[in-house]
């Protein structure tokens, strides 16, 4: 139950020109709501630090599912969830959150029970910053190498995966 020892295990048996990439959750994206069964999230800085500090020279940061606040709606819903975050209001269990989440979105479309290419428009991840928090993207991304500057060395740019695979 140790993020360190895993990433510190991970760089161990990674190869010299091996990348490790890790995806969590934003402790710091607006309206986060920690799940109960989860041991730890991370900030940006966390991030980085926690990989930077198990000898990755080169980490990289991207943050992905940009928090939407375009029209008065989504102001609304937003503040609603800040509230019902904020006072332990969001449901435990995931039936609970579908019945949480009609009430406030709306009816809710099931996903089928095969995802193809296509069936909706792909959001790269974007690149951010690792020394500050960032409250911009629900979801962060670290790319770390065990070479410095080994991602992307033939286009001298980061390369992240791109295939949601």
């Amino acid at each position: 139950h140790s993020p360190a020892k895993f990433i510190n295990e991970a760089y161990r048996v990674l190869r010299q020109d091996g990348v490790l990439i890790v995806c969590s959750a934003n402790k710091d994206g607006e309206g986060f709501n920690p799940s109960p069964y989860s041991i730890r999230y991370f900030s940006a800085p966390e991030l980085h630090g926690l990989l930077a500090g198990a000898g990755f020279p080169d980490v990289s940061l991207y943050g992905n599912c940009r928090v939407r606040e375009d029209t008065m709606r989504d102001k609304i819903i937003s503040l609603i969830k800040k509230i019902a975050v904020s006072c332990h209001l969001i449901p435990r269990t995931m039936k609970g959150k579908e019945i949480f989440k009609r009430v406030f979105m709306g009816k809710l479309t099931p996903l089928p029970p095969e995802i193809k290419d296509g069936m909706a428009d792909y959001d790269p991840p974007l690149a951010i910053r690792s020394d500050m928090i960032n409250s911009e993207y629900k979801v962060l991304f670290a790319v770390a190498s065990k070479r410095n500057g080994t991602q992307g060395a033939e286009t001298g740019e980061k390369q992240v995966c791109t295939d949601r695979s």
